[in-house]
């Protein structure tokens, strides 16, 4: 177990140091040395980042749970700018779902006046029924009683 152990964290390692020369401008390709067979990466002309969502051969099998989505910029940044970017992106995209979370509340909220409205219609309806059937049982048992 602990060769493949180390082989996965060999691997976590190199993808990490290529993520991150990708990410970096200017600076020499990186190159990965394991034991097995030394592996160089070269960086190629530098695309700007883009929105990425995940893809059809990427989704997740179970449809219930939420697929993530990875957010980078159009322009080419460094560290700093790319954790402010994404700070501020979470904050735009916290501040939507609370808007939108305090609207199914306002939603939820009317439904149940609506419903509440309903019941003492309801109520109101029943009480004068009974009253009128206590009217009626009255007036018949006036009726029976003078007879």
């Amino acid at each position: 177990m602990a060769p493949a152990a180390n082989g996965a964290a060999e691997a976590r390692k190199r993808r990490k140091e290529i993520i991150q020369s990708q990410r970096s401008e200017g600076e020499p390709p990186v190159v990965a040395k394991t034991p097995e067979e030394p592996v160089e990466t070269t960086t190629k002309e530098k695309k700007p980042p883009k929105k990425r969502k995940i893809d059809d051969s990427a989704k997740l099998s179970d449809d219930s749970k939420k697929k993530q989505i990875r957010y980078d910029p159009d322009v080419p940044m460094d560290k700093e700018q790319l954790a402010a970017w994404r700070r501020e992106a979470r904050r735009v995209r916290n501040r939507e779902s609370a808007a939108a979370s305090r609207q199914r509340i306002r939603n939820r909220i009317n439904e149940l006046e609506d419903e509440v409205g309903q019941w003492k219609t309801k109520y109101e309806q029943a009480m004068e029924r009974l009253a009128s059937l206590q009217q009626s049982i009255k007036a018949d048992d006036e009726t029976t009683t003078k007879v």
